[in-house]
């Protein structure tokens, strides 16, 4: 069985900006110019790229991908040697820069991490029910147990 989670897409600002060239490139296309069908892919790259992991329960197998549509393009990992699942609560700190104005935000974040033994492996960001909704079904499927740090 093969789990399929989309962890991240653009940012907000980019996806208005496809709904702005969406509308560019059909009115140019509309009237006839060649622009308006760069403009179209340009507006379908920003509305529909997405991020996300695939994971094959019966090979123990990871991918994580980058896709556009119903292509996904990454590369499978072995995960046989599979520790465990970890839950971390983390802090993270964004800084927005705007001409001379300056930012900082810290929120807290949580991460399901998947734990070889040399490595760890982040699957996912988000809110704590999803994360631990998604644990619980993933440990199950891999027959793994899930530590919490939270």
């Amino acid at each position: 069985m093969i789990l399929n989670y989309k962890t991240e897409k653009l940012p907000l600002n980019f996806i208005y900006l496809g709904f702005m060239l969406l509308g560019l490139g059909i009115w140019r296309m509309i009237v006839f110019d060649w622009k308006g069908i760069l403009f179209f892919i340009v507006a379908m790259l920003c509305l529909f790229i997405r991020s996300g992991i695939l994971i094959d329960a019966d090979n123990k197998k990871l991918k994580r991908y980058t896709g556009f549509f119903a292509i996904k393009i990454g590369q499978w990992e072995n995960i046989n040697d599979l520790i465990r699942l970890q839950i971390i609560k983390t802090q993270e700190t964004q800084s927005m820069h705007v001409l001379s104005i300056t930012r900082n935000e810290t929120k807290d974040v949580i991460k399901l991490l998947m734990v070889l033994p040399g490595k760890k492996i982040e699957l996912m960001t988000g809110e704590k029910e999803t994360i631990l909704s998604r644990a619980e079904k993933i440990s199950s499927l891999l027959q793994v147990p899930v530590h919490h740090n939270i």
